[in-house]
């Protein structure tokens, strides 16, 4: 395996996330660098294992945990700004693994957010949504961490629990484990897709086209197969990945990226089946894919796959102040006149500028933040 020219960092952020990077690490390729983040510091003491681990905000909860309030776990993850930089620096993906509806992970995500795009990381964020049992609170906080999130996130997985652990009936330990290998799935084979070197690779600049144009949506599916019908059988399994089964995800998707990995023994017709059995038939649907040889896959094929559920053109900077759609097409023509600010304020006077920043630019420019659709 060639090292991987960009750098990836996985994150586990809250309870949850460090909890499942604590279980998804042992087992990881070589050279997959992880890192935990909570400000409850006996949840950290489970991460013993991982090197990299963050205590945030300590002069806001003093080590103990967010008791579940948002603000706290906004407040906990501006504090540590300074380390959260310093975890940031030189990273050009950041994968983010959070479980939302609590304190910490909720609050702190979209500031997690905000500073890696302010740093030039791209960011996937992987979000456990609870069950509907934990009650309608719960489900609230989940889902305005959502919406914040989006606004500065690339790109968001939603993984609802009642989704991945459908069977009431499975002991707690086994459901636990079963999350935890549902992303793993998904997060390990998104790294090695872009980390090892194949016949042909999906390259950096094929997920940033991905998350650029996904809308902050988007999905994934996994499988791996053996056997003599083995590239059928991980279509079959493809489609019935707890994420997307029985939905139309893959049949309706305008962007796909599809990773395949294969031993020695992968055949072109092996590809040609997987790629025609999960790839959109729609003639306008955006698809790259990757193609990575691993002698240990020999006997057996893998496969994930990452689907845009929307595909909105990105806005760009027009060179005026203002806003556009990176193919040139307005298409918030509407906005005109709203968005596009003075070239100078106040009927002639001089622009204001404060600690180097013109603040006759709109903030959400200046911030890079995107704006709702």
């Amino acid at each position: 395996m060639a090292d991987s020219p960009k750098r990836i960092l996985v994150l586990g952020l809250g309870g949850a996330g460090c909890n499942t990077v604590a279980r998804i690490a042992p087992g990881a390729p070589d050279g997959m660098e992880f890192a935990v983040m909570d400000c409850d510091v006996q949840t950290l003491q489970t991460c013993a294992h991982i090197e990299n681990r963050t205590a945030s905000g300590k002069a806001v909860t003093d080590g103990m945990s967010a008791g579940g309030d948002l603000d706290t776990g906004r407040r906990c993850a501006e504090n540590s700004a300074g380390q959260i930089e310093t975890l940031l620096s030189g990273i050009d993906l950041l994968m983010v693994i959070v479980g939302l509806g609590g304190g910490f992970g909720s609050g702190a995500a979209p500031v997690i957010a905000r500073m890696a795009r302010n740093a030039g990381a791209a960011t996937l964020f992987f979000t456990i949504i609870p069950f509907s049992f934990e009650g309608t609170v719960t489900q609230g906080k989940a889902h305005s961490a959502l919406r914040r999130l989006r606004t500065y996130a690339d790109a968001i997985v939603q993984m609802p629990n009642a989704l991945i652990q459908p069977d009431g009936d499975k002991l707690l330990a086994d459901s636990l484990d079963r999350s935890s290998r549902t992303l793993a799935e998904g997060v390990v084979g998104l790294w090695r897709m872009l980390a090892q070197t194949g016949i042909y690779n999906l390259d950096f600049s094929s997920l940033q086209t991905m998350l650029n144009y996904c809308d902050a949506t988007c999905r994934f599916t996994c499988a791996t197969a053996k056997g003599k019908n083995r590239a059928g059988a991980l279509v079959e399994a493809l489609h019935a990945h707890p994420l997307i089964a029985g939905t139309a995800v893959l049949e309706k998707a305008p962007g796909v990226l599809i990773g395949i990995t294969g031993g020695d023994d992968l055949k072109l017709s092996e590809i040609q089946q997987i790629i025609e059995g999960v790839a959109p038939s729609g003639e306008t649907c955006w698809i790259k894919t990757g193609v990575t040889m691993d002698p240990s896959f020999t006997g057996g094929l893998s496969a994930i796959v990452l689907a845009a559920e929307a595909w909105k053109e990105p806005l760009v900077d027009d060179g005026h102040g203002g806003l556009k759609p990176a193919s040139g097409e307005d298409k918030q023509a509407e906005l005109a006149g709203v968005l596009k600010p003075r070239s100078r304020a106040f009927g002639g006077s001089e622009r204001t500028i404060w600690k180097g920043e013109d603040l006759d630019v709109p903030a959400y420019i200046r911030r890079k933040i995107k704006l709702p659709r």
